[in-house]
């Protein structure tokens, strides 16, 4: 496995690899600009795509983020991970190679997707009405 920045010649197949694992039904999905392909190409320029390929040299894993500079936190907008590769703790390296170290996101509190940061050791750090804010520091 390769895990690297995203580059401007990838950019169609990250979006069609987020298009196939990421949809409005997943409801881990906070807002509906997370599946816009332009957002993605952005962040691809800002370089703020991270992917993990397999030896064949296809996506097997991508994860768009934005580093806030008022407090040196990382949001993670989406990532997704082929289903042969989960339980391998892709995510957690590909957050590492970004080089920062704290990491936050955003779940709504009726998602599924709360368990998956529990058992990956993210730290619930604060609730409100409609999300968990969790946190992982690598």
């Amino acid at each position: 496995m390769t895990i690297k920045l995203a580059t401007e010649q990838e950019k169609k197949e990250i979006i069609q690899f987020f298009n196939k694992y990421l949809d409005i039904t997943n409801d881990a999905i906070t807002c509906e600009e997370f599946l816009c392909p332009f957002g993605v190409s952005s962040a691809i320029k800002r370089k703020q795509v991270i992917v993990a390929m397999n030896d064949f040299g296809e996506i097997i894993a991508s994860v768009r983020f934005y580093p806030r500079k008022r407090d040196n936190i990382v949001s993670v907008y989406q990532f997704a991970i082929d289903e042969k590769f989960r339980g391998q703790s892709v995510l957690k390296k590909m957050l590492i190679a970004t080089n920062y170290k704290n990491f936050e996101v955003l779940c709504p509190l009726n998602s599924g997707f709360n368990k998956y940061y529990e058992k990956t050791n993210w730290s619930l750090k604060k609730k409100d009405k409609k999300f968990n804010v969790w946190n992982l520091s690598v």
